[in-house]
């Protein structure tokens, strides 16, 4: 189905009327009265000022670094900082750095060196005196790097963990040391049985009748139709041959210590010694999850039943388990931690290194590297994609992959040296606010990010990490969020695992808090990761109208998406003016030429084009206000259209204002400017049949609970084109399953609604007016206001006025 139809709307003044004014009977503080009078202010929240000029950087997150870091005189965030500096290529490079109070670096008080350094980064360790330090690093043997320079003020966060050497030795010399220790086994044993043991000691009997698989079962049994096809299933079988073994492993372990029962002891050595056999150059090692889960496989069998391994059994499971976790390490060392994202690393592999080298230490000689490297990695750059506000910029579906790394490495080291990251860290207590206003109890997920489409609910992901969350930071939202997402779920809270031991051994004793609530504001934003997202109702999902928003510093590369600047509309937790398409894989055609692209997006196209796929196609969001009944969302995407084949354009301006009038109201207005003229396409879709009207500038939506219209002014004549079909097709050739077994279809209809100039233009206006409720009769949209001969539009909507 196709539509094409023209809008005859009459152009605009050539001057725009630089103003959008909100009124209400309601009082609305002067506050914010003054910041909607300001709504073309030009804000760059990474801008650097030299003088009287704005210097906007290409790039605000480069792949690695590309300057050293802290620099340039900045206030630094936390105390001490962490120090780093670009990748240098070459074998086995070791680094020198000192630090000073005296840009001299004489060697008096203030003055730190730290020598011989395989890595490049420092963790000071120790908290700064106030005022501007300074710092140099080189290669070992050579001349120092350019003198280099921050400031530490009263306001920075005191973040002082202990050394890496103090972690070392405070590791029993005795096993286990990674699922529990010889001092806890008489607790463990002693527990009365409840849900969540009783799941593992299920588990592990079914996994005493596990068929230990050859290393050829890592041999994909399917061929694809080409080589990136063919490439994928081998990476897929490799997974599942390292994901088998060590999920059963895992359970026989944890029964084991649970019983002492040598009936689980001697399944587990059985998968591991066979494991032990396998070539980590072969099929076992294509995929890196795969590689890291038989590592693990033979580290957690080594560690937990060290006093049932013959001398000959350990060797060998030593022997396996070296070129494995060294492959790792050197892949690694001076390369992650300058890397601003590496997905597999953070997600599982460096949780699983750390336990490996945990398991190992003092008895493979190069463990103790390993083990001080992931330790300094891990306190360095976590959060690698939540900055300090609490967002995660990948997204609500694969930030589930990263829940577990970040709960357990952090109790792991506090268990050892008494140090709580969890606490210490602000990320941890702002992360819960993401989760509220981004996958609300009982709602679908803000739908930014690979696989977010997905996420109907929370679920017992979310529900579990919250939980876990509000025992070891005493959060009431957290309780609230956990208590509250349970309602609407219909899930046995003990079959999901990843938080399962956590329980066992560190949370079931701690107290939750009580849940109640206080003030909770309509909005949140988190500009590190740039996201936003305004609510009507946020504590009562079934009435809360939601309108998330991103343009992210980040850009657009891995698992983000070409997505800076748009928005998304939920309105009882169900999608209504929603993304669309599905990520069948990373590099699948349908990803790569609509999943992925600002064309599937609910934002803007110029000259038919979207943002590039690229790090330096990122957004800021230089504003947000709230009050009690109206929050507004400025963001600011000029830099995603600066780059290939938009970059003989000249884009000047793409800035996004977005409102929330309580309690059904949605205001999104756009203006865009370029140095030629162009074709402004503005973009809506949604999963459910959309219809138009373009002489009247309107367009709708009906779910069986809720219509959504929306009416949209432009300052010029524009046609409206709406389609159901993708403009590149989606077949699941992977056979992808959903969680419940079944095969994932990507036949589904979507809806696409474009909207674009007649005539090429160097600027643009688009004023986009949305109700959105059970309501079936929102009569005031579908009037046929047109704007006035001097360009303004005049609405009242449910008691609001709007000039525009």
């Amino acid at each position: 189905m196709i539509q094409s139809n023209q809008n005859n709307s009459p152009g605009m003044n050539n001057e725009y009327p630089e103003i959008l004014q909100i009124k209400s009977p309601t009082k609305i503080p002067l506050y914010f009265l003054l910041a909607l009078l300001l709504i073309s202010c030009n804000l760059y929240l990474y801008a650097q000022t030299k003088g009287s000029e704005t210097h906007i950087p290409d790039i605000v997150h480069p792949r690695f670094i590309d300057f050293p870091v802290p620099s340039s005189g900045i206030e630094v965030r936390t105390n001490p900082p962490v120090l780093r500096w670009p990748m240098i290529k070459g074998n086995n490079l070791k680094f020198d750095v000192r630090l000073s109070k005296r840009s001299d670096f004489k060697k008096e008080d203030n003055y730190f060196e730290y020598n011989g350094l395989d890595w490049s980064m420092v963790n000071p360790h120790q908290k700064l005196d106030s005022g501007t330090w300074y710092w140099q690093y080189r290669i070992s043997g050579t001349e120092w790097k350019e003198t280099l320079s921050f400031k530490i003020t009263k306001d920075a966060i005191p973040f002082v963990s202990p050394k890496a050497i103090q972690f070392l030795n405070a590791l029993p010399a005795d096993h286990p040391r990674v699922l529990t220790t010889t001092a806890d086994l008489p607790r463990l044993k002693s527990l009365n049985i409840d849900e969540d043991i009783s799941a593992i000691y299920k588990g592990a009997e079914k996994s005493l009748s596990f068929k230990v698989p050859s290393e050829t079962e890592g041999i994909p049994q399917k061929e694809g139709a080409d080589e990136k096809q063919n490439r994928k299933f081998q990476l897929d079988a490799s997974k599942r041959l390292g994901s088998t073994v060590y999920d059963n492993t895992l359970l026989l372990c944890q029964a084991y210590i649970l019983s002492a029962n040598r009936k689980f002891a001697d399944k587990a050595i059985e998968i591991a010694m066979e494991v032990s056999k396998w070539d980590p150059k072969g099929v076992s090692g294509i995929n890196d999850f795969g590689d890291a889960r038989c590592m693990l496989t033979m580290a957690l069998a080594y560690d937990t039943f060290h006093g049932l391994l013959s001398n000959e059994q350990k060797s060998k499971l030593l022997q396996s388990i070296k070129p494995r976790a060294e492959h790792f390490y050197d892949e690694w060392r001076n390369n992650i931690e300058a890397k601003v994202l590496s997905g597999h690393v953070w997600q599982h592999i460096l949780h699983y290194f750390f336990q490996t080298s945990i398991a190992v230490y003092n008895e493979e000689p190069r463990a103790g590297k390993w083990l001080e490297y992931a330790y300094e990695l891990f306190l360095a750059r976590t959060p690698v994609l939540g900055g300090f506000d609490g967002g995660w910029v990948e997204g609500v579906s694969y930030f589930k992959m990263n829940m577990e790394t970040v709960i357990d490495i952090p109790l792991t080291i506090q268990k050892y040296t008494g140090f709580d990251f969890i606490n210490t860290h602000p990320w941890y207590s702002e992360n819960i606010k993401w989760m509220v206003y981004h996958i609300p109890p009982g709602s679908a997920s803000d739908g930014f990010g690979d696989n977010s489409e997905e996420v109907e609910s929370p679920g017992a992901a979310y529900i579990e990490y919250a939980s876990t969350l509000a025992k070891l930071t005493g959060s009431s939202l957290a309780a609230w969020y956990a208590q509250e997402s349970s309602k609407y779920e219909d899930l046995d809270n003990v079959s999901p695992k990843a938080f399962r031991w956590t329980r066992i051994t560190t949370t079931n004793d701690l107290e939750m808090p009580d849940g109640k609530l206080q003030d909770v504001p309509m909005g949140a934003v988190f500009k590190d990761v740039g996201l936003a997202a305004l609510h009507s109702d946020i504590t009562n999902t079934t009435n809360d109208l939601m309108i998330a928003f991103k343009s992210s510093p980040f850009g657009s590369y891995g698992h983000m998406l070409c997505d800076q600047n748009t928005f998304n509309i939920l309105y009882g937790g169900e999608k209504i003016f929603y993304r669309t398409g599905y990520k069948v894989t990373m590099d699948d055609p349908h990803r790569t030429g609509w999943y992925r692209t600002t064309k599937s997006q609910n934002g803007i196209l110029i000259n038919e084009e979207g943002q590039p796929y690229s790090n330096g196609s990122y957004g800021v969001i230089p504003q947000f206000l709230q009050g009690k009944s109206i929050g507004y969302i400025k963001g600011d995407a000029t830099h995603a259209y600066q780059e290939d084949n938009l970059s003989t354009i000249g884009v000047k301006k793409v800035w996004r204002h977005i409102l929330l009038l309580k309690p059904d109201i949605i205001i999104i207005y756009d203006e865009l400017e370029a140095a030629t003229e162009v074709n402004w396409s503005w973009l809506i879709h949604s999963l459910e049949p959309m219809k138009t009207n373009p002489e009247n500038g309107v367009f709708s939506v009906e779910t069986s609970n809720t219509s959504g219209y929306g009416k949209i002014y432009s300052f010029r004549q524009v046609e409206w084109a709406l389609t159901d079909t993708f403009e590149v097709p989606a077949y699941n050739w992977r056979g992808s399953r959903l969680p419940d077994g079944t095969l994932k279809t990507y036949d589904d209809t979507q809806y696409h609604l474009k909207i674009t100039n007649q005539k090429k233009s160097k600027s643009m206006r688009f004023f986009t007016v949305l109700q959105i409720s059970p309501s079936t009769n929102p009569v005031h949209i579908l009037n046929s206001n047109k704007p006035n001969s001097n360009g303004m539009v005049r609405l009242t909507l449910n008691n609001w006025s709007i000039k525009a």
